[in-house]
């Protein structure tokens, strides 16, 4: 829960919550953000994620109920089905006002069980803004912007430990129960088609087209030269779209590398004092 605590005042309503373990070009970031101003009352991010609906909880259909037991769908089953219901806050633009709503409006169990368990605030905060926006899911940045990410090292990882896996399902389950996105609830959440025709640009719901942005509608000149770039990134045949992207990425990855983020490399061992096994 502490993630989402506002400890100032802030200069902006666009929040831009990020884990320290993940890094992309601005470009990916000042896109994201187009896509936020545009789109206030929504999530955008850039982890999509998908809830599975498994069979109806036996205990439930004992009595009569219709509940269905829905669990947490990882990445490769995101991709695989081609839909998704949320994205993860490690890489996301969130308005202010829902991280001011998050510690006093949502359900006291769940805000309980991330405190006591600090675990799934990330899911708790996706399907918190959905339960408001009647039952959308968030948007997403553009694919390209997605597939731009360079991973840092961590010295700690929460993730992928024992009982994670389940840990998750009784979240996602026990979450949309709570906040009243199942389907038999008050805003049943939807599920969206993932990837669309267009591979480097459109991207989960109402994908953006930016040939339809009037760039005069943005006063920032930093904004307006990233819609002028992206409009003509648009016109480019797919391989200049993709040689694009990999000059982007790799320069993000060049000033990771030189400030030791990137692991096993000769940086990474000199600031972290790693020795390969052997060594001195």
């Amino acid at each position: 829960n502490e993630r989402f605590k506002v400890f100032a005042d802030t200069p902006t309503l666009g929040i831009l919550s990020l884990d320290d373990d993940v890094m992309r070009p601005c470009t990916a970031l000042d896109a994201a953000f187009v896509r936020w101003i545009r789109n206030p009352e929504r999530m955008v991010g850039f982890d999509a994620r998908t809830h599975v609906i498994a069979e109806k909880d036996d205990k439930n259909s004992k009595k009569g109920g219709d509940k269905t037991n829905w669990k947490y769908g990882y990445m490769s089953t995101t991709e695989s089905s081609n839909q998704y219901s949320m994205t993860l806050p490690r890489a996301s633009f969130i308005h202010r006002d829902y991280l001011d709503l998050y510690p006093i409006a949502i359900p006291r169990p769940i805000y309980k069980y991330v405190a006591q368990n600090l675990e799934c605030e990330d899911i708790a905060m996706s399907f918190f803004v959905s339960s408001l926006t009647n039952g959308k899911p968030p948007l997403l940045a553009d694919y390209w912007a997605v597939k731009s990410m360079v991973k840092l090292y961590s010295a700690k990882k929460i993730s992928g430990g024992k009982g994670h896996k389940s840990t998750r399902d009784t979240c996602v389950n026990d979450f949309a129960e709570l906040l009243g996105i199942k389907e038999n609830g008050n805003w049943p959440l939807h599920t969206e088609k993932l990837l669309h025709s267009h591979q480097f640009f459109g991207y989960g719901a109402e994908p953006e087209d930016w040939a339809a942005i009037d760039i005069n509608s943005f006063s920032a000149p930093r904004l307006q030269d990233l819609i002028k770039n992206m409009q003509a990134l648009q016109l480019l045949s797919g391989e200049e779209q993709m040689r694009w992207l990999t000059k982007q990425k790799a320069l993000a990855a060049r000033e990771a590398k030189e400030a030791g983020m990137i692991e096993k490399t000769e940086e990474w061992k000199k600031r972290w004092g790693k020795v390969d096994k052997g060594g001195e």
